[in-house]
Parts: C-alpha cells; structure tokens; sequence
C-alpha cells in the first residue's frame, strides 16, 4: 500500500495506489470514550455515496490503555459496512494527568508561578489538566513519541494495516493544537516555565548564533541566548488591551469634552508594539508559534521514519480569532509546509456566516501548499435540518432544501478551489448527514469530483491576496481580524471574481503564476529582501498592487525599525503618520478607480459587515474598526479621503512597470475590492455581491437574494448545470437564470 500527494492535472491530489481520490471524505464520531456507537446502516450508505476515506478517532495506549480496543471495534465495522474503504487514525498526543504532576516544569507557568488547571476536551477525550501542558516541551516530546511509535506499531499490525493509509496528528484544545490558556492574564504573563525557556532559546539560537548578535536585535547588553528573559506582562498591552480600551474608553464622551487620549503604556505604538524597543516580544511570539509548529513536526518525523509510505497530517495553521497570539498556531506554517514530513495540515471553516446566503470562511492560504505539493483539508462540519432546534435556528436550517443547498455551496467551493474536505459529524453515533436526499447528493458529488479531477486544475484566477504570518504578531487582535478575517468571513466571496491565497514569501518562487492584481493584507514586518523581491515581480508582470493600512512600516534591517518613512521601499510612495487614534471612515472621490462607486457612500468602516447581507451576525466582532494610528500618502492620485481627519483615504500611484494603489483602512468591502479589480483589468463574473466561487471549469453560485442572476463568462462556452444536467447556454459569454435566496448552483463551463 502507498498513499502519496502528487500533481495530478496540475494541483495535489491524494492518490493511493496510483489512483486518485478528490473530494469528499468523512469523519464520523462514533468514539463515546469509554465504548463505540456506530450506526452500520448510515456509514454502508456513505460507502454507497462515492465515499471511501474515514477519518477515526484513536488515542495512544499510553493515556488509554484500551485504545487499541476502541480503535479496532470501529475500524472492523467501518469495512464490514464499506469493504473497500481506506482509514486515517486521529491519533491524540495527549500526557496522563499522572505525567503532568510528575512534570510541572513541562506546563505552563505564568509569571507569579501559578500553573492553573484546565479542562481538556476533544472527541474522545475529555478530562481536567492539573495544568496545562506544553506544547513545546521537550520531554513531552519525547515521552509521548514513544507513545506514538508505540501505537503506530501496534496499528501496523493489525490485519486490515493495509487500509490505514495515514496518520492524523492531535493535541491541545478540541485537538486543534491550540492552548486554551491566555498568554496575559490578570497582570500575569506566560510563559516561565523550564519548557518553554528551552524552546525559546533554541529559536534564539537559531535567529542569531551569537550573544552579541542578540544584543544588538534586542538593544539590550543584560541578555543571553541561554537564559533569555521574558517579556514583562506589561509588554503584552498591544495584544488586546489597546483594542479593549478603544472600544470602551475609561474616560466617558460627553458633548462639551474633548477626545479622549488614545491606550497607551509606553510599549505600544498604537495598536503595534514597539518594535525598536521591545523586538523580544516580537520574538517570544515567534518562539511561541514555532515551538508548536516543531512539536508537529516531531511526531510527523516519526509516523514518516516508520512508514514513509503513509500520509501524515494535523490541525494548524489556522488564522483565526483566537489563535492570533494565546493559540499559538498560525506563525509557523510555513515551517510545517517545507518540512517534507507533513503532507496536509485541515482547519474547520470559520463559525459565522454559514447561513443561506452566507459563505463559510476559510482559515488558511491554501494556494501556498499547492506550490509546495502539499494539501489544505477543510474540515467541512457544516449544520444541517437534521441538527437539535438549537442549531437549525443558528443556522437558519430548517428543512432539507436549506440543507441540499450549503452542502452544494460548500462542495462547490471545495471543487472551484481546489481544497479537500471531509465531511464531519460530532453528533455521536452520527446523524447529520442521515437523510436519503442527502445520500444522493452525496452520490452525485462524488461522480462530479471525479469528472473534475480529470479536466486542467490549473486555477486561471487573475486576484491573489498576500499574507504574512510574522507580521501577525506585531500588531493587535482586532487589526488582525479587521484585515484578515472579517474579510475572508464576510467579503471574499462576494468580489465577483476568484482570489487566490499564499504568503507574501511564495513571491520569489519561480513557480507562483502572475495575477493582475496583488492585495497584500498585513505586510508588517517585511525585510529589505523581501521588499526587492516583491517589487521586482510586479514589475515583471506589469501588475496593480494594493497595500492596506500601514504595509511596510516595520523594516527589521533598518536602524529605525517603525518609522512611515519605511513604507516608500515596499508601496513606492512618500507616507505620513498621524498619531493617535483615527475613525476608519472614507468616502470616494471622482477618479477611475472609484467610476462606479456611490461617492455619498460612507465606506472603510464596517459598515457592510456590520449590516450582514441576509441573517443577523452570530459573530464576536461587529465593534467597527479604528485606525491608530493612521497612515497616509503624500503623492499619487487620490481616489478617496478619510471624513475625520481629511487626509487621502485610497491613492494611485503609476510606478516603474507597475501601478500601486495605498488603502489607508483595515477594513475593506467587495465592491472596493472589486472596483480595484476591474481597474486592474480582471474579469468580473458579477457585480451582485452575492457568493460566487469559480475556476477555469466550474462556477459555484450562492444566492443572497431571490430574482435572476447574471454571469458573465471570462470565455464563450457552454454552459451546464451539473446537478441538474441541464444546458443553460451554448457558445455565450454569458448566462442568465433565476435564483432563490439560499440556492446553489454550480456550472460546468466547456468549449
């Protein structure tokens, strides 16, 4: 048996003994803890579907010591109920509560010395920590490999070992490689505990190779690589508290009163820390991520010795509130992804805005791993009419057609996209998906995933959106969700147009393709390398590039680290900063970037998301957006102006080979995005706002509103509804139909 990613038609795909297998699979939680509920009948019919890969829960015998038990009576029902399947064991990395007392200089430790307690839950494990374990120990490391060759061993020699195709790694929180503690506390910080000052000065150790070299990045002649010091709690106001303090001034506004003062510490400039005097914060982040992101790799490292011919993957990655700085997981996936020992990392799709209408956002660059060969698996657990009341009014589901349509929208996506999936359902025993009408959709996916799989998977997207996930940490919580999520929850797929996805480092690989249209969302922190690398490639490709709110302004090599004056190297123009703390609002000006934008509109601010386009919000956000502090152009044209400080909001800039547009907010709504893309040249399919997912095959199409829709085609082509095999047009570039609020349909475009 061998299981493998490689290209196949021009994207990775999971192959198994030569043959290929696309979307979907499944995990069903049938592990009670302490016994088995497996419904024979709903996974024969899954089976049935098309669906031959299962995820099943395990955990080492070293925390259960019947867990080889749990682990076949599953796995034996699984294939007495589909013969033909293939397994992956999602194997927990848990320590014993009797090895966390043994090892309490292995958890987590604030700095009063306190080690709190911690109730742990995951799908087949849940219990109360003594305290928390960390996740970047060592001796963790090594007593629970053991564990793993342990059980790995024992699963190699079961007879159906030639089914178990791979190996999902868990820990942390609901398995997902997160702490479940807040770094800063009640005026404690984390972390101080012997674990960790090893894994810190291992990454010390690693970045500079010398005390000096230390000394002179952290401006301090009192440390070592040895014995690093903690950032002080004080140090972590930028993280949360600027933003709690913005939303909630201390100081209440009254008519007659003036502003009052924006947070401040003398840590933070604004809502960044202060990098020139604070760069060990900057670091400790960085230790933090990383040393979780190693702890990954170890375990990898050893299903891969044992079985190279096995997949090996885990949760991380994900760029979502809260892991932006306590989780501890979306700094070190690059470091992941070039290991050569993971083959996938999966994240569940976002909690908000899965409504009819909505669209599920997603958590990683998944264009990124494509250019390494490696796979994003999004764990697919969407609700559905089948669910307890409490969820169908969640999630506005309530009968089967709600349901047919977000598994349609969610399929689609994955197709379009090119991700894998599987489908999941916590609900024990599984039911979610327990429907006849949801079987034959199944069926029908299934038949369409194959058919896709065997076209050109090439993406012809013309957007791509750049991340950064040193940059992640620089700055506060909110900003963060500001520039990444609540975009990537509520406007990406309302553009009109596909984006895809990377790390702003894929631009100096040869293999990343040329877009018209670069968006670069937190670009931070950004040497003088990488700023010559990004310029150059758009100038090669003679592209239009957008920069949001204060891109470049952190120049690791340069004497002054923060400054304005460094933006010029990365967007090309002369920037100012206004200190303080700045409203996000802008209007548009007349100018043909904006053409088709209502100049009374007030944009930048939230507005959109605040309003949600079809169901009232079920997020935590929804507090507005501020600026502090504010940065703006002083050349270039300007398209729009902030209304409270009067200085340029957006401005276009013609460079050398290149255009570069400055946008001065954090918050950004897809009729800005998509007027920035028609001003590059790309193709719109439609102008609605409603959720479009598309490739050179396929159009997904959600709706947001009942009436009839219009896309437009970026070739002239045929065009067919696959679930219903129904031709809506022949040689057009164009397609008309109708549509109810909620409805999915997904095109397949030929020539």
């Amino acid at each position: 048996m061998k299981a493998e990613i490689k290209n196949y038609n021009g994207r990775p795909a999971i192959m198994i003994n030569g043959a290929v297998y696309p979307p979907m699979m499944a995990t069903i939680r049938t592990n009670a803890r302490d016994h088995i509920e497996f419904d024979r009948e709903y996974f024969s019919e899954l089976g049935k579907a098309g669906i031959k890969i299962f995820f099943l829960i395990c955990d080492t015998i070293w925390l259960k010591p019947n867990a080889l038990q749990l682990f076949e009576d599953e796995a034996r029902a699984l294939l007495a109920a589909v013969p033909d399947a293939w397994i992956v064991p999602r194997i927990g990395m848990h320590p014993t509560n009797e090895w966390i007392e043994a090892h309490p200089a292995e958890t987590l430790t604030y700095s009063d010395g306190s080690r709190p307690p911690v109730h742990l839950f995951t799908e087949s494990y849940e219990t109360d920590l003594p305290a928390h374990y960390s996740l970047c120990s060592d001796q963790w490391r090594h007593d629970a490999g053991e564990a793993l060759r342990e059980t790995w061993s024992a699963l190699m020699q079961l007879p159906y070992a030639d089914r178990i195709i791979g190996c999902f790694l868990a820990a942390g929180g609901t398995s997902e490689w997160y702490y479940m503690h807040q770094v800063y506390k009640d005026g404690r910080a984390l972390d101080h505990s012997d674990a960790f000052r090893r894994a810190f000065s291992a990454y010390l150790t690693e970045k500079f190779g010398t005390d000096d070299n230390l000394r002179r990045a952290w401006r301090r002649d009192d440390v070592t690589l040895d014995n690093p010091p903690i950032p002080a709690p004080e140090c972590h106001f930028y993280e949360k508290l600027v933003d709690a303090e913005v939303f909630q001034p201390k100081q209440k506004m009254l008519s007659n009163a003036d502003v009052p003062p924006p947070p401040q510490n003398g840590t933070n400039i604004g809502s960044f820390i202060d990098i020139d005097a604070h760069m060990d914060v900057f670091d400790f982040w960085r230790a933090w991520h990383l040393g979780t992101a190693d702890s990954v790799l170890h375990f990898a490292r050893i299903i891969k010795e044992m079985t190279p011919e096995r997949l090996v993957g885990a949760f991380y990655g994900s760029v979502r509130n809260p892991t932006f700085f306590d989780g501890g997981t979306c700094g070190g996936t690059l470091r992941i992804l070039d290991s050569g020992a993971v083959d996938f990392l999966a994240a569940p799709g976002v909690y908000e805005n899965r409504h009819p209408g909505g669209f599920t956002g997603q958590r990683e660059m998944h264009d990124s791993f494509a250019l390494r060969n490696r796979i994003y698996i999004v764990e697919d657990d969407e609700r559905t009419h089948l669910e307890n009341r409490y969820f169908q009014d969640k999630y506005n589901l309530y009968d089967i057609t709600d349901s047919v349509n977000i598994l349609k929208r969610e399929f689609g996506r994955n197709i379009c996209e090119e991700t894998q999936a599987w489908w999941f359902d916590q609900l024990l025993g599984g039911r979610r998906f327990k429907d006849p009408d949801i079987y034959n959709l199944f069926a029908a996916q299934q038949k369409i995933a194959a058919q896709s799989y065997e076209k050109d998977r090439r993406k012809n997207s013309e957007i791509a959106f750049i991340y950064d996930q040193e940059s992640i940490q620089c700055v506060s919580q909110q900003t963060t969700r500001d520039l990444i999520e609540e975009m990537r929850n509520y406007t990406i797929a309302r553009i009109g147009a596909p984006v895809d996805q990377y790390y702003h480092d894929d631009m100096a690989n040869p293999a990343m393709p040329a877009y018209k249209l670069y968006v670069f969302f937190n670009l931070f922190y950004v040497t003088k390398e990488e700023r010559r690398i990004i310029r150059e490639k758009l100038q090669r490709e003679g592209a239009t590039a957008v920069w949001m709110y204060a891109s470049g302004v952190i120049d690791p090599d340069a004497e002054k680290r923060f400054d304005p004056a460094n933006m010029k190297s990365l967007t090309g123009m002369d920037m100012e900063m206004l200190e303080g703390c700045w409203e996000a609002k802008l209007r548009v000006t007349e100018h043909p970037l904006t053409a088709k934008l209502d100049k009374r509109e007030i944009l930048g601010a939230n507005f959109a998301l605040l309003k949600r386009v079809c169901a009232p919000s079920t997020n935590e956000g929804g507090k507005g957006t501020y600026l502090y502090p504010l940065f703006y152009s002083r050349d270039g044209e300007v398209a729009a102006n902030f209304l409270t400080s009067g200085v340029p909001a957006i401005t276009v800039k013609k460079l050398d080979g290149y255009t570069s547009i400055f946008y001065g907010a954090k918050c950004i709504e897809g009729k800005i995005l998509r007027a920035m893309a028609e001003y590059a040249g790309c193709h719109i399919y439609t102008d609605s706002e409603e959720v479009l997912f598309a490739n050179r095959n396929y159009v997904t199409f959600h709706a947001s509103f009942s009436g009839t829709k219009t896309l437009r085609l970026p070739r002239r082509c045929t065009v067919r509804e696959v679930y219903e095999d129904k031709i809506y047009a022949t040689d057009a570039d164009s397609v008309t139909f109708d549509a109810y609020l909620g409805e999915t349909k997904m095109f397949e475009l030929t020539d």
